[in-house]
């Protein structure tokens, strides 16, 4: 069984995460960190004026300070978590590419660095190590998950499915994958068949905001509105930060006819950031 760490982090990547407009910082300062750290080490004046002058700011001061200090392979592989946990994906990249050209064998490396490509969206990249991954974990549902996931967001839903269902097989557990089998069948157009995943995602994490959030725009879409409005005000009693489950409130209200509720509603939302698959699943 491998560290849950990295597991958790790759479940902390949600359905929503699929069309998120994603941040990346280059990979270039990182290059000149490490040429650069040996001089750096003794003289944090130099240290600031290099980072002014690159324009990084403070988040790349943070970099430098966590970079790690001995060239192995656990500090590799410790430093890659800490830019993925801070969503910096193409710097995540590179150290676990380094951990992998010094042991093709860790197949954490192999499983978080599918995350960093899927960031910088190489998301064949992503498919292929969870490939490797899989071939080596065949009984690791949460890995199913992730390719489904990445199947999807390339459309290939024969595959997504097939992933999906694997991974309920291997874990009829598994919350997160009745949900993005949910989102697969709304996608499809099977909305009937996503309300019952919807549901037994639900039964299973009571505490999913993105399975109340996918079964509002369920039922929204079925014109179900009162049930899609009991949904989505869960959502947002869940995740109240969530810009993408206000717009689809405001758009269930004016379904109800409640127009001056919902422009306060696409009000509030105007200052929130903003969300996943809401906007492609309503326009």
């Amino acid at each position: 069984m491998y560290p849950t760490k990295t597991t958790q982090r790759m479940t902390a990547v949600k359905q929503r995460d699929l069309h998120t407009n994603l941040l990346f910082i280059g990979s270039l300062f990182l290059g000149a960190i490490l040429l650069l750290s040996a001089s750096l080490a003794n003289a944090n004046n130099t240290q600031s004026e290099l980072l002014n002058l690159m324009g990084q700011g403070q988040e790349q001061a943070d970099i430098l300070q966590s970079a790690p200090v001995k060239p192995t392979k656990a500090s590799y592989l410790a430093h890659a978590e800490q830019l993925l946990e801070k969503q910096q994906y193409a710097e995540a990249l590179d150290y676990y590419t380094k951990v992998i050209r010094m042991d093709r064998q860790e197949d954490n490396a192999f499983l978080g660095r599918s995350i960093a490509y899927s960031g910088v969206g190489r998301v064949e990249d992503a498919i292929a190590d969870l490939n490797v991954f899989i071939l080596r974990n065949p009984d690791h549902s949460m890995a199913h998950v992730y390719r489904g996931i990445r199947y999807m967001s390339q459309g290939d839903f024969e595959y997504a499915e097939t992933n999906l269902l694997k991974a309920i097989r291997l874990n009829p557990r598994n919350a997160r994958a009745y949900d993005d089998l949910g989102v697969l069948y709304a996608q499809t157009g099977n909305l009937e068949h996503a309300l019952k995943y919807f549901g037994q995602a639900l039964r299973l994490d009571p505490y999913n905001e993105t399975a109340y959030h996918n079964l509002a725009i369920a039922y929204f879409l079925l014109e179900d509105n009162k049930r899609a409005l009991g949904a989505v005000n869960r959502a947002i009693k869940l995740t109240p930060e969530s810009r993408e489950t206000y717009i689809l409130k405001a758009q269930i209200l004016d379904a109800l006819g409640q127009v001056e509720e919902a422009k306060k509603v696409r009000h509030y939302a105007k200052f929130m950031q903003d969300g996943a698959w809401t906007d492609a699943a309503l326009n």
